[in-house]
């Protein structure tokens, strides 16, 4: 896979001699500056790495190292239950709690009284308002914990491994949380071994955000269906969301990459994703509810089942994914020419919908923040960089 490849040389290369973040936001998350011009600080320990994402003073916390969290704060026991045909220990994974689990065990699925997972991941790092959260060296890594930044505004989590969440279980954790916020920069950062959610987002606004740069990197022992990719990977549901998503990878991943949206509560997402790359999916990639306008373009598929879902396209909402010869449609409304997507033959195919009311809402909510596109062709080459 070249583009893993590409990602990480990228990531290595990043000038983090002094802790600063590299670039500046951009897309709808433009303004953000995290902890500013602080003097960035290298935590001592757990306790001082806790402290200073959390409170309310103005920050730039280095890692520059692996913090592992599995184990510190030892085991906790729930009930759940597993599929018959696909049990952990085949490779697949467990559900922590009942709410995915039939009232008694069936043909299809076991009940399990007494499911024991690690607890640090119940318990995710809180980042508050103003804090940069920035990677540098060979080996960046939070270990057992996400990010929960619910509540907070103007965070930047930059260059940053977040992986092995109790990957065994379904509920196990989430790495990264938006529940509240506004003004949210995540960048080159890489998801792995997740147990539930690599990125999730309500029910309350998560505001204006822009995901850049990372890999979603869906690769474990332990899978849903015992097909070696990540269950679910995004699910971005909050009251009121903007989002740029760009320059992306996403691999081995079994759907909800990403879902966005919902019909609760009259919430709105406006989403434009522009040049990422999905590979090696044997699920589904996109997946709009009601009350969503997406601007899809210039985005590769690689061997995507389902690049995608069908209830995207029955649902009340706006897509533009630039079907061919629509690419000169988008110069009324966002100043530019569109960028198809590229699909190999071993894809699915996208929805190919022309809605343009897709094109105004983004061009309103983005402005001169829209990210400019390149074309698909030269995403494998570009990707995280």
């Amino acid at each position: 896979m070249l583009a893993g490849t590409l990602l990480a040389v990228a990531a290595a290369a990043l000038p983090l001699a002094h802790g600063q973040v590299v670039g500046k936001a951009f897309g709808m998350a433009t303004g953000t500056t995290g902890g500013g011009d602080a003097t960035p600080q290298i935590p001592a320990d757990y306790e001082e790495l806790k402290a200073l994402l959390s409170d309310d003073v103005p920050r730039v916390i280095v890692i520059d190292k692996e913090w592992d969290f599995v184990g510190t704060e030892g085991k906790t026991t729930t009930s759940g239950c597993e599929p018959r045909a696909c049990p952990v220990s085949a490779g697949g994974q467990n559900l922590l709690g009942t709410l995915n689990c039939p009232d008694a065990s069936n043909a299809d699925d076991v009940l399990i009284p007494k499911l024991e997972y690690d607890a640090a991941a119940d318990t995710p790092l809180k980042i508050a308002s103003n804090k940069t959260l920035v990677g540098r060296g060979s080996s960046p890594t939070i270990a057992g914990k996400g990010l929960d930044l619910s509540g907070s505004t103007n965070v930047i989590v930059q260059n940053v491994h977040i992986t092995n969440l109790n990957p065994q279980s379904v509920w196990g954790g989430d790495a990264v949380t938006l529940d509240g916020t506004d003004r949210v920069w995540i960048d080159r950062c890489t998801f792995s071994l997740i147990g539930r959610q690599m990125l999730v987002a309500g029910w309350n606004a998560a505001g204006r955000v822009t995901i850049s740069g990372n890999e979603f990197d869906g690769r474990s022992p332990w899978s849903r269906t015992c097909n070696g990719e990540h269950y679910w990977a995004i699910l971005l549901i909050g009251a009121e969301d903007r989002y740029t998503f760009q320059g992306n990878w996403l691999h081995d991943i079994s759907g909800r990459a990403p879902h966005y949206g919902t019909d609760k509560d009259g919430a709105t997402n406006v989403f434009h994703a522009v040049n990422n790359l999905f590979e090696g999916m044997s699920g589904h990639a996109f997946d709009a509810e009601p009350s969503t306008w997406s601007l899809i373009e210039g985005n590769a598929f690689i061997n995507v089942s389902q690049p995608m879902t069908g209830y995207s396209l029955e649902r009340a909402n706006s897509i533009f994914d630039v079907p061919a010869g629509s690419e000169a449609d988008c110069e009324k409304y966002i100043g530019r020419a569109c960028e198809a997507n590229s699909l190999d033959s071993d894809s699915g195919k996208l929805g190919e919908v022309r809605d343009v009311e897709a094109l105004e809402r983004v061009a309103e909510e983005a402005g001169e923040m829209l990210v400019v596109a390149k074309p698909a062709k030269d995403i494998i080459a570009s990707v995280g960089l």
